[in-house]
């Protein structure tokens, strides 16, 4: 019986990792037909405020622009249906509630990681790339300093920074909201008063370890980390004031 089963399992997970293969193409070939949209819509924080110039310093800059594009594009589309075949492939082996809790979170944490996302492309980036290129000098004095932009290292940045703070913010909803639901609010006001400069000490540890060593990074992480856990603290006292 046990191997009929492990047949049938691996045959419906290849044919389910085809359709996510098929569809990443398919997400390909829409992109290499938009590519022009594509470059606009990353250089758009940048382009916001002043019309600068980006150097390519090698032609194969802008090969791997385009491969760098494409395939973040791909993968960002393809998160969706990838979700949707994992709760197809999970949804004959689990109870109705877990179903419907699995449905619930993976929703409310894409969309609560794709406000976070559009918040940091239309506000957030311009406002960073704005502060750093006013240190721009150009006096009658000796030294002159132009600002300019490799596109490759900027849309390399720009896509670590911009999906990474999304794809953490999408895994921390995702904690909170099974955390809320699966335990008691008095349990999570007590994580959270007693524990939590140790939750922030080892978010701030993964952050730092998984990002560059840039001061401004490091900086925009401890005061997000500090936010967050301080917005979750005082919705959570609020909580428990109603219920007393």
């Amino acid at each position: 019986m046990y191997p009929h089963l492990i047949y049938f399992y691996s045959l419906e997970l290849g044919f389910r990792l085809f359709y996510i293969f098929i569809s990443f193409c398919l997400c390909l070939i829409v992109s290499s037909f938009n590519i022009y949209n594509i470059i606009f819509f990353e250089t758009y924080p940048f382009l916001k405020f002043a019309s600068k110039k980006f150097i390519v310093t090698n032609v194969m800059d802008l090969f791997d622009v385009i491969c760098l594009l494409f395939f973040s594009k791909s993968f960002f589309f393809c998160f969706p249906y990838v979700m949707f075949q994992l709760y197809k492939f999970n949804s004959s082996s689990w109870y109705v509630y877990q179903c419907a809790f699995f449905k619930k979170s993976i929703k409310l944490a894409f969309a609560f990681s794709l406000g976070i996302f559009v918040f940091i492309h239309i506000g957030l980036l311009p406002s960073i790339l704005q502060f750093l290129t006013k240190w721009e000098l150009n006096t009658d004095s000796i030294i002159s300093i132009f600002v300019e932009f490799r596109l490759i290292n900027y849309v390399k940045w720009v896509l670590t920074f911009r999906y990474f703070i999304s794809s953490l913010s999408f895994f921390i909803f995702l904690i909170f909201f099974q955390l809320w639901f699966l335990l008691s609010i008095e349990q999570i006001y007590f994580l959270i008063k007693y524990y939590r400069k140790i939750f922030i000490f080892i978010t701030l540890f993964i952050l730092f370890l998984a990002t560059p060593p840039d001061g401004f990074l490091q900086i925009f992480f401890t005061i997000f980390a500090f936010v967050i856990f301080e917005i979750v603290f005082l919705f959570v006292c609020y909580k428990l004031s109603n219920i007393n």
